[in-house]
């Protein structure tokens, strides 16, 4: 072999050992670590021109990104796994509507991110709205006579909101809120997202009308509204299919001259379904209010829910406002003339009786008064403000219908003859627990009664202490009285029975006076207290206008304050438990006061570090109802409900719909809403499983913890399993109804 061959073969032999050097270094893959995929970015906003933002997202395993809104562009949309990052570029159309927020998932599987993209445009929903009413204020309740739930009776209904309502009135006839679970507009034969709870049902020659409504400078309008034919058949062979020339809806500037206009449903006319009708009409300039009415032709058949006036962004039909047409008294029973009558004639005559009556005010609400002739007491719901105050002698025309079981004179057309007039009110009946509890009465009657006074959003309750059945109501209290200044402090009620309200559970009454209560008291804020091992404090409040101590039977689990004459948090101070067991200690709160209960045991577990995990509760939705408005500085306005410790929410945050109160079987989470667990003092959340209708689980973001709540469409549920001191979850991409909640506990 010469020289050149050897020097040949060397260089194949060099070739080939980097070659195999290359193979070795390709075979290493990188140790990736854990799966994890991160954003740098929570949220992006745009403005309404649209543009292009980057964000770097860090992806150890392989990725994708998603969206479902068509006006957000990705890329790239997926990519390899890595410990570096990548740059993904967010594009945005330019934006002619409203307002709009979507979302981009990075999702690896194992993980996954979201990021909210906002952008701006003509304003906000809310900014557009000008009236909305989903009906839902007050579940309306079947009497064992029937639905006597009518509008002009019944005001759980009045659920308005919008930029135009300050003025806005109603008139109605054979019309009646229901609700039936199975059939309302959130049921399963509804085609849109229906607010469900209360609907309106169109009985005997019914009308319905929204009068007043102000108009902002605006020329451009869509009316919306949720409707369903459903007359009912012993055969079930009725053509259900939605009819106009039976269902007619009619616009006016003034009231009196009425446009008939059309609308339609997106997908045409549904066949015993629900779905959401529309109108876009443009009004002639300089036009400032709107009233609107709606009628049938054929009763007992149609279904009504969800009225919302909006500004459209794009001008609709014409309306000519010079050729309206008079409606007449637009159907119903209509009450013929008015009769001059006295009170007590008034009293004993049929719902339905038009009549004019004339009285002393003896006292206000915000929707209406109680006048007097010096024997008899009426009520006059005005259903929007007051038309009168204490003194003046008034003159009253309306029509009588009954509500909480009284007779009273609603839709009022008031006349004050003269002010300052003389007046002399009975003394009140005083109503101790017994008596509050066992109170009922066919007529107006000045009472009075101590209790504890509660705020919740518009409602301002009194429980009295040791009543069970009936809960004092200060219905529309005027702000005079500066209810929210007395929330948790034992008050003194005097003023007028007006109605038993909620399947005969508040005592509706006309507030005359309001005093810090006379009575003494003493409450605990809670019974049971629960602490982790590694916890050394737990609170509660005590209530009391009375001097009290607290004692404990363990000395190593001290209080602070022992002892004190007025409301009070208490802090029990103590040592981690290192034992394996659960310590189990007693806390007297007593008093030698004279009040209805002496002494109250708060008992503390204090768990053993080797104490089981996993106490397991359940919140069934139906039954568990008593959910109150609330406000939450973080999320919003939403729903709260507290049971054994824990308490529930669900709040708007990023949702572009405001929540609803809950179904008589069911909350729901709207899509970017947060639903929240807050667990007892000293207690972890392990575990989340909500049990939800067919068809309506879907997985949630966990913001506490930045995991995935997964949904299993096989059972309905949506579980989290981690550690956490309070839970809250975001619906992502569609909305979920929970019928029960199962928590976990630690």
């Amino acid at each position: 072999m010469n020289m050149k061959t050897n020097r040949f073969l060397g260089f194949i032999m060099s070739v080939a050992a980097l070659a195999f050097a290359a193979t070795a270094c390709d075979d290493k893959k990188e140790d990736l670590g854990a799966p994890s995929v991160e954003v740098e970015k929570s949220e992006i906003s745009f403005e309404k021109t649209g543009g292009t933002e980057t964000v770097q997202v860090t992806a150890t395993r392989d990725w994708k990104a998603t969206t479902e809104q068509d006006w957000i562009s990705i890329g790239p949309r997926e990519g390899k796994g890595s410990s570096k990052a990548v740059t993904v570029e967010i594009k945005v159309m330019e934006n002619s509507g409203l307002d709009r927020e979507g979302s981009v998932k990075f999702d690896i599987g194992f993980d996954s991110k979201t990021l909210t993209v906002k952008q701006k445009g003509t304003g906000s929903v809310a900014d557009m709205t000008v009236y909305k009413n989903d009906f839902d204020k007050e579940k309306a309740v079947k009497s064992d006579s029937g639905w006597k739930t009518y509008l002009d009776s019944f005001e759980g209904w009045r659920n308005e909101t919008g930029t135009g309502i300050s003025s806005v009135t109603y008139a109605s006839s054979g019309v009646s809120a229901r609700t039936n679970d199975k059939y309302n507009s959130s049921s399963s034969s509804s085609d849109y997202q229906g607010s469900g709870m209360n609907y309106l049902w169109f009985g005997k020659e019914p009308y319905f009308e929204v009068k007043n409504i102000t108009l902002p400078a605006s020329k451009n309008y869509t009316l919306s509204f949720g409707a369903e034919r459903n007359e009912y058949s012993q055969s079930g062979d009725i053509d259900n299919t939605f009819k106009h020339d039976e269902f007619k809806v009619y616009v006016s500037n003034d009231g009196s001259k009425w446009v008939q206009i059309e609308y339609s449903f997106p997908a045409g006319d549904k066949n015993k379904r629900w779905d959401l009708a529309s109108s876009t009409f443009t009004v002639p300039d300089g036009t400032s209010a709107l009233y609107l009415y709606f009628m049938s032709t054929k009763a007992s058949v149609y279904c009504f829910d969800d009225l919302t006036l909006s500004i459209s962004e794009k001008a609709g039909t014409v309306i000519d406002f010079s050729k309206g047409v008079d409606l007449g008294t637009g159907g119903g029973d209509n009450p013929g003339p008015a009769t001059e009558m006295k009170i007590s004639e008034v009293l004993s005559s049929p719902s339905g009786t038009a009549a004019i009556v004339t009285g002393t005010v003896a006292a206000t609400y915000q929707r209406g008064f109680v006048i007097t002739d010096g024997t008899d007491y009426l009520l006059v719901y005005d259903g929007t403000k007051c038309a009168a105050k204490e003194k003046d002698n008034v003159k009253v025309s309306g029509t009588t219908s009954e509500y909480g079981g009284l007779i009273q004179l609603a839709s009022p057309e008031v006349t004050v003859v003269s002010s300052g007039n003389a007046l002399t009110l009975p003394s009140p009946k005083v109503l101790d627990a017994a008596a509050f509890d066992a109170y009922s009465s066919s007529k107006i009657e000045y009472i009075s009664y101590e209790g504890t006074l509660s705020v919740s959003g518009n409602y301002v309750n009194v429980e009295v202490a040791g009543a069970t059945k009936h809960t004092g109501s200060l219905a529309y209290i005027n702000d005079s009285f500066n209810a929210k200044s007395f929330d948790g402090a034992v008050v003194k009620v005097t003023g007028f029975y007006v109605g038993l309200a909620s399947n005969n559970k508040y005592v509706n009454t006309m507030v005359t006076d309001l005093v810090p209560g006379a009575s003494d008291y003493l409450t605990v804020s809670t019974t049971t207290l629960s602490a982790a091992a590694d916890a050394t404090t737990a609170t509660f409040d005590v209530k009391a206008n009375v001097a009290w101590t607290i004692t404990s039977d363990n000395s190593a689990y001290t209080v602070e304050p022992a002892s004190g004459d007025k409301n009070a948090t208490v802090t029990v101070k103590f040592a981690a438990n290192t034992a394996e067991t659960d310590k189990v200690v007693k806390l007297t709160v007593s008093t030698t006061a004279d009040v209805a209960t002496k002494s109250y045991t708060v008992v503390l577990t204090h768990k053993g570090k080797n104490s089981a995990s996993g106490s397991e509760i359940t919140l069934e939705i139906a039954g568990n109802n008593s959910w109150t408005a609330a406000t939450d500085d973080t999320y919003g306005k939403g729903f709260e409900f507290t049971k054994d410790g824990v308490k529930y929410a669900y709040y708007k945050y990023k949702s572009t719909s405001d929540p609803t109160a809950p179904q008589s079987d069911h909350i729901r989470i709207y899509k970017s809403s947060v639903f929240v667990i807050v667990p007892p003092t000293g207690q972890k959340i392990e575990k989340v499983v909500l049990n939800c209708l067919s068809g309506k689980s879907a997985n949630m973001t966990v913001l506490s913890d930045n995991t995935i709540a997964v949904s299993n469409v096989a059972d309905n549920t949506v579980t989290w399993t981690g550690s956490v001191d309070k839970y809250a979850a975001q619906a992502d991409v569609s909305q979920v109804r929970a019928k029960s909640i199962t928590v976990v506990l630690k």
